[in-house]
């Protein structure tokens, strides 16, 4: 494998690795701040808001001025906001937090995707995009159960670990994160010469993806509180239930995504997922005990596992020699219906517990009838 992809690869490990330690712990805040299902909806809201705002620019400045400098920042910043996060004894500093950790998000995604996507050729950037799935999954196999063990000291303690693991890896960015040069993908087919963005081509992969991310990002939002309301989860429990399914998420997209792309396309494969993800949420709300709902856990997210690298597979494969561009442009989608999801999740919770995970279910639904009439063949590239 391309060492420049091996480095990649380890600092995105070390970011999302940091990201995951704090999961466990977030419903203890919660309750220490005496702070609800909706203001865990705003937290997240706010990230996805800034993150939203800020990703175009970092895709036209990783583009522009190079993928490295826009990861290194977004490192930067998300080592401060999680710093800032631990220090937090009010809301108004979580937010504070909580903007700069979308920023962080808005630099580092569209960096990261453009250079893959610049390392990669026709014949292996689906593998290439399944192995950064399968390594952020693989950081959060490990950062539950190390932010379990931190908590036993601290409940701010993961926070404090996560900015260090992100200084961790601006550093190893700096030293040996190299851009991609005109050499390293090999794909003769790229042009040299800088394309003309086609927007066109986007707009029904961007509406895909601004309901596809709210279905998501309000069922991810909602899972700690959700099964610690519903059965008590502890965050030892949700510890093992994530861990579990990012086990298995890992396995997925090692050893059966790729073969799926090239056997089905990344729009069918992402429709093939949406409709599993409809069965095992319904599966999930009716889940009513300890073990069915641990079990029901370590499969819900493989239909997310799959219709992530799908979706960024094919926003790569439109972007020719635009990848930064179509990194931000793809974030930036995300980050809508990341900013939408959680609100209304977080609102429905305190409602009905069950609420989210039905629009979220909805919401798919409608993400499979525009795949199933969406016809990709008949566009110009």
């Amino acid at each position: 494998m391309n060492n420049k992809l091996n480095v990649l690869y380890f600092n995105i490990f070390l970011m999302f690795l940091g990201i995951s330690i704090v999961i466990p712990v977030l419903p203890t805040i919660l309750h220490d701040l005496d702070l609800n299902g909706s203001d865990l909806g705003m937290l997240v809201a706010v990230f996805a808001m800034f993150q939203m705002i800020a990703s175009p620019f970092g895709g036209r400045f990783a583009d522009k001025f190079g993928k490295k400098i826009i990861i290194i920042i977004g490192l930067l910043l998300f080592s401060i906001s999680e710093f800032i996060f631990a220090m937090g004894n009010t809301f108004s500093i979580l937010l504070v937090s909580r903007v700069l950790g979308g920023i962080s998000a808005a630099f580092v995604m569209p960096g990261v995707n453009g250079m893959i996507g610049d390392l990669s050729t026709s014949e292996n950037r689906a593998k290439n995009f399944s192995y950064m799935s399968a390594v952020i999954n693989t950081g959060f196999i490990v950062g539950p159960g190390v932010g379990g063990f931190l908590a036993e000291i601290s409940h701010r303690m993961p926070f404090y670990f996560a900015g260090a693991l992100g200084i961790i890896a601006l550093l190893f960015s700096v030293f040996l994160l190299k851009e991609a040069s005109d050499d390293d993908s090999n794909e003769t087919a790229r042009p040299k010469v800088k394309e003309p963005f086609p927007y066109k081509l986007f707009v029904v992969p961007v509406i895909i993806m601004l309901i596809l991310s709210y279905g998501l990002a309000s069922t991810e939002t909602m899972f700690s509180l959700y099964t610690a309301e519903k059965v008590g989860f502890e965050p030892k429990d949700i510890s093992i239930a994530i861990t579990g399914g990012a086990i298995v998420g890992v396995i997925f997209q090692l050893f059966l995504f790729e073969k799926l792309v090239g056997k089905i396309g990344e729009i069918k494969l992402t429709l093939f997922s949406l409709i599993y993800s409809v069965l095992i949420l319904g599966a999930f709300v009716y889940a009513s005990h300890y073990i069915t709902v641990m079990l029901v856990s370590f499969v819900i997210f493989i239909g997310f596992d799959l219709i992530r690298p799908s979706m960024t597979n094919y926003f790569s494969k439109l972007a020719g020699n635009n990848q930064g561009t179509a990194g931000g442009l793809n974030s930036a989608a995300t980050s809508v219906g990341n900013l939408i999801g959680p609100l209304v999740a977080g609102a429905a919770f305190d409602i009905k517990i069950d609420f989210p995970l039905f629009i979220a279910m909805a919401f798919f639904i409608i993400a499979s009838i525009i795949i199933a009439f969406y016809r990709p063949d008949k566009l110009k590239f």
